[in-house]
Parts: C-alpha cells; structure tokens; sequence
C-alpha cells in the first residue's frame, strides 16, 4: 500500500513538472504570437519600402531580442536602390545591414531546398559577409542564425536573417511555424511597399527624360524656400529652354526632339549638385532650383551648363545636330514677411526666372540673362 502511494506521489509529481512545462511553453509561445503580431501590425502600416527596412532592420532586433538581423534582397536591375535614391535615403548609413545581390543563386545557399526557415548554427562560409563584426567579437560573436527566405507568388525576392550571441537560440530542430508566416508577411509587404514607392516614383519623374517632373519641382519648391528662409541662406532659380526646338521637331520628327530631350536633360543633372532640383517643367523647359546659391554663383553654373551642351552634339541615324540652349536666373535672398506664403514666394522666383529667360531669347538665344530687375523678396 505505501510503495501504491509512493508511486502515486512519483506519478503526480511528474504530472506536475509536466503540466508546468506546457504551461510554460504556452505562456512563451502567446508571447512569441503576440510579438509575431505586432510585428505583422507595424510591417503592414507601414507607407514606404524606406520605412518598412526601418521595422526590420532597427526595431525587430528590439522587439525579438536578437543582436543582428539583416536584409538580403534580389535587385539585378538596381530598381529597389535607385528607389532608395530617389527618396534621398543614404543605404549605407540608414542601414548598413541591408544588401542587395543580382543573382538568386547567391541566396539559396542560406536556406534548404525546399526554400523553408533555415535554422541552426553560424557559418564563416555563410553567414560571414551579412552580419558586422562586433568591437568584441568574442563575447558578441553570432552564434546562431534564422534563415528566413522571402517569396512571393513563387518569385524569391531575398532573405532575411536572424542573429544572436546564444548557441541555442536557433536549432535545427526548432519549430519553423511562425517564421514561415513571418516570412511570408514580410514578403507581401516588401512587395506592396515598393510597389507604393514606384507608383510615386513614376507620379513625380518624367518618362521621357527620367529627371523629376513639374509636379515634383512644386512639391520640393516651397520646401527649399522655407529651409533657405530659415537658414538665411540665398537660392536661385534656373529656367532653360532648348532654342528652336519646333525646327529639329518639324526637321528631323519627334523622335529626334525626344533624344535632343533626354541628352539635355541628362547634361543638366550632370552639372549640378545632389542637393540641387531639376525638373522638366513641360515640353522643351527645364527648370533648376540650386539650394545656399546666389545669382552670382548660379551665373557661372548657368554659363557651364550652356557651354556644355553647345559643345555636345545630338546624334540620330545621320544626323549630327548641335543644340543651343537659353538660360534665365532670379535668386531670393533677403527674408520673407508675414504677407507671402512659401507657394506665393516659390512662384514668384520662378516667374522671376521666366522673365529672365525671355530676355535671353530676346538677345538672340543661347546665352543666359539674370533678372536683377527683379529681385524676389515677400514685398515684391
């Protein structure tokens, strides 16, 4: 009877541990849901591809504590990071974990064939080049990785990787249930968030000669006004209009005035600095903002510009065509009062500029005329 009771005790007490343990495991698995959803939450919220490699890449370490996750991406024909650019985002200091690659065949190596999480221990061979070495590389050393591949509608679009400094945090036979869903969230929402990012890209760039459009120069121009009035810094405005554009139109076909577009618009990016904005304004004008730049300065960056397309000579089929262009220049430069919006001001430096122009149209095309008659100011 004792030695019954014994048992009975042993068998309770086991049951005991036991109930304890998926107690446990439940608790911690409501917590891995909860975190997984909020995750889920924040990835779905999120307006740009920007924003959403921010979650990933700086707030999941907090939100999972891990010490390192990186993102892994297929950009062959660099869509996703001229994207990037586009939305003046610096990669390598945002986030120095994210990489791109143009072959798939440098992916499937972090995960199995069958394109599942990957889990297990970390590999030099692998792993090395994707996860930065700590100062201390021997206490923070990556010891254990989560593979996670990203696929959606069958297309592999990268990977994402889970680091950290405990052995046992990834083993190969560790459950892969919410990683795979985690995955395949992530994917949809790289997926909408670039799609986002393109759809804007193409909204504010000209198809034609790939520069930024009128609309986009409106969006930026009252921007750069109001951070030139806060810095007290002076900016000037360009206006460029390609002489006799009708003739090579009328001459030699449209194809040719859209090639004589492209190469022009393509030698005034080239000439300017990244901080500065151009845009084509409509048919055969540009018009160029140039940031902390008086008239004086953006003479001499006007005159480079219409030096640098005379010398250059469009060619098509057999034609070897040479284009003139004709440049007006206005600055603001003194603070604006109460009276004037910031829209009011932009619009003002740019029929200032305008103005300009018409007057180097006047004095025989190609050449470039400032309008120091009018000079932009909130009481103008």
């Amino acid at each position: 009877m004792k030695r019954k009771k014994n048992n009975l005790r042993r068998k309770k007490s086991n049951l005991d541990r036991q109930y304890k343990t998926i107690i446990a495991h439940a608790w911690q698995n409501e917590n891995i849901l909860r975190r997984f959803q909020q995750m889920e939450l924040s990835l779905m919220q999120c307006e740009s591809f920007a924003l959403l490699t921010h979650v990933l890449l700086n707030e999941s370490p907090v939100r999972f504590e891990l010490d390192q996750v990186t993102l892994i991406l297929l950009d062959p024909r660099y869509e996703i990071r001229r994207l990037l650019l586009a939305s003046e985002v610096d990669c390598q200091k945002a986030f120095p974990n994210l990489f791109f690659l143009c072959h798939a065949q440098e992916v499937l190596p972090l995960f199995n064939a069958a394109q599942l999480p990957k889990l297990g221990p970390y590999d030099a061979n692998l792993h090395a080049k994707y996860f930065r070495v700590p100062l201390h590389a021997q206490n923070d050393a990556i010891l254990s990785v989560a593979a996670l591949p990203l696929i959606q509608e069958q297309d592999l679009l990268g990977c994402l990787l889970f680091g950290d400094t405990h052995a046992d945090r990834f083993t190969p036979d560790s459950a892969t249930d919410f990683l795979q869903h985690l995955g395949a969230v992530i994917s949809i929402c790289i997926d909408m968030a670039l799609l986002r990012d393109q759809l804007k890209y193409n909204s504010l760039n000209d198809a034609l000669t790939g520069i930024n459009n009128r609309r986009f120069f409106e969006q930026r121009l009252p921007e750069e006004i109001s951070r030139c009035k806060r810095m007290e810094t002076p900016i000037s405005c360009l206006f460029v209009d390609v002489d006799h554009f009708k003739y090579f139109n009328d001459t030699y076909g449209h194809a040719t005035g859209d090639l004589i577009l492209k190469q022009v618009a393509g030698i005034i990016r080239k000439e300017l600095r990244a901080t500065d904005v151009v845009g084509r304004y409509g048919g055969e004008e540009f018009v160029v903002l140039l940031p902390n730049t008086d008239h004086r300065r953006a003479l001499d960056i006007a005159e480079r510009i219409r030096k640098c397309i005379e010398k250059h000579y469009c060619k098509y089929e057999e034609h070897k065509l040479q284009v003139t262009v004709s440049i007006g220049i206005a600055d603001f430069d003194r603070p604006a009062d109460d009276n004037k919006t910031l829209e009011e001001i932009g619009q003002a430096l740019v029929v200032a500029a305008d103005k300009a122009l018409y007057k180097a149209k006047q004095a025989g095309r190609n050449c470039v005329a400032v309008n120091s008659a009018y000079q932009v100011s909130a009481t103008a």
